[in-house]
């Protein structure tokens, strides 16, 4: 089964009570902070919305889809969004383009009167941040300073695109910061967006923003036969295949499989086997209540101490600190 369901806006404030209608989702409302529940036939968790200042808001999701979901927005206006994904999957595509978005990737989107369609699939932890505001607000940093150009430079560089950024180390604290920020009410709205004015700077100062990935020559049934890798990755975690194995069952040599999954993907095809181990063993953990051990043998890992090490390498923590910090 599939979700499917159409939004359109006209301004950056329809967004997130347009996406939680199509969900039915239950609305908690803290002025400044909203929070949506997820319903059961949706899946568990939610979206968290923080509206900052006028034409800046943060968006958090973190849901584990029943279903896939598959919808399309028509945004009939400028908006520029600073996206990272801690864990899960997007595909997204416009304006006869198309990509996907990695976990642990971060993307510069700026779109108008574009419509986009977007994928996220079910069984698989998705956690994002978004951070969305006006051209308008983006370039008000730049007022006091002498360097305005580099924000109308980066602003003409990203114009109708959706482009990877280096997710420095840098970066990636500031992500990590936001999603389990433990501050609430004044002291939480002023945290949030110190981080993400951090994360703006450190965004609009990288080099890798300026220039694409080292293309590869990929044909639409390279494409094809990638995405047949990546799935068998994903359900084969136990005993994955070798690359070898991976290159028959795709059709090309070893090198251009390689090149192109990471180009698809943006990461290598090791680094998508213990993306998807992890994703998956935390999702056996909260929904089943699998112990850590179990968990581990679940997704191939003999050795409990090598699970920890990769669960920690990922989500930044020990797997029973991440899922004592979920239910606290």
């Amino acid at each position: 089964m599939t979700m499917k369901f159409h939004i359109q806006l006209s301004d950056m404030q329809e967004y997130f009570p347009q996406f939680l209608a199509s969900m039915q989702a239950t609305l908690l409302d803290r002025s400044w902070e909203q929070q949506a529940i997820a319903p059961a036939h949706i899946g568990s968790g939610g979206i968290t919305r923080l509206r900052i200042r006028p034409g800046m808001e943060i968006v958090m999701t973190d849901l584990l889809l029943e279903e896939d979901m598959k919808y399309t927005i028509q945004e009939n206006f400028q908006l520029l969004e600073l996206n990272y994904s801690l864990s899960g999957q997007t595909y997204c595509a416009w304006n006869g383009k198309e990509k996907q978005i990695a976990s642990k990737e971060g993307s510069v989107v700026f779109l108008a009167d574009e419509k986009v369609y977007l994928e996220r699939k079910a069984g698989i932890r998705n956690q994002h941040v978004e951070i969305r505001m006006s051209p308008e607000h983006f370039l008000s940093y730049s007022e006091q300073s002498e360097d305005g150009s580099i924000f109308e430079a980066f602003l003409n560089r990203h114009q109708g695109g959706v482009e990877p950024y280096d997710t420095s180390p840098a970066i990636q604290k500031c992500i990590h910061d936001m999603f389990f920020c433990t501050y609430q009410g004044p002291l939480k709205r002023l945290y949030m967006e110190s981080k993400a004015m951090e994360i703006i700077a450190l965004v609009s100062q990288s080099p890798g923003t300026a220039k694409a990935r080292s293309s590869v020559n990929l044909r639409k049934q390279d494409v094809e036969m990638l995405a047949r890798v990546q799935a068998t990755i994903v359900q084969n975690l136990e005993n994955p295949y070798s690359i070898r194995q991976l290159s028959r069952m795709a059709g090309m040599n070893e090198s251009k499989l390689k090149q192109g999954f990471r180009e698809m993907y943006g990461m290598s095809i090791f680094e998508q086997v213990r993306q998807a181990r992890m994703e998956k063993a935390l999702a056996l953990m909260e929904t089943e209540q699998l112990t850590i051990g179990q968990a581990a043998a679940a997704v191939g890992y003999s050795n409990a101490s090598n699970f920890t090490a990769a669960f920690r390498k990922q989500y930044g923590m020990n797997p029973s600190e991440y899922v004592r910090r979920q239910f606290s």
